[in-house]
């Protein structure tokens, strides 16, 4: 905590608040960890409200409220994980990839070998929703261009 009020301070100090790369971020190496994924359910085994998919209640609450019909969302099948979605761009059992607010090109594990084969395949099409100009923006098929600062229109590569 102390680590991002010294940023914070140092970017205030240096007139750099609201600049490109100078905005809040997250020391538990998950990004948006807390907001989005357990709030609005990002990650493939969640739902939002920290809610689960496993959980027979919190699946009929979400139905109810997204007026699905009861039995949609299947608990049996869960998406994959993060790691696990990268073998499958490499493998070809995934081909279109949409990921947002976070750079893993750049902080993933194994990039080289796990990571780069499945963004260089051009069966895949991947899209990334970025605030900040990434290197996975480089590497995207589609990069929609929601910037913070200085927001136009999207891009299709």
């Amino acid at each position: 905590m102390w680590a991002n009020n010294l940023v914070y301070n140092l970017h205030l100090l240096t007139g750099k608040i609201s600049q490109p790369g100078c905005g809040p971020f997250s020391l538990t190496g998950q990004p948006s960890a807390c907001g989005t994924a357990r709030e609005v359910g990002t990650f493939a085994h969640r739902l939002p409200a920290d809610m689960v998919v496993t959980n027979e209640k919190h699946r009929d609450i979400c139905e109810k409220k997204w007026n699905i019909p009861s039995g949609t969302i299947p608990a049996e099948k869960i998406g994959l994980h993060a790691v696990a979605q990268d073998r499958a761009l490499k493998d070809g059992k995934l081909n279109v990839y949409w990921t947002m607010c976070t750079n893993n090109m750049q902080a993933g594990p194994n990039i080289n070998e796990e990571r780069m084969p499945g963004w260089r395949d051009p069966r895949n099409f991947i899209i990334v929703s970025d605030p900040y100009p990434t290197v996975q923006c480089a590497g995207s098929r589609l990069d929609p261009a929601d910037r913070n600062v200085g927001r136009e229109r999207g891009r299709l590569r």
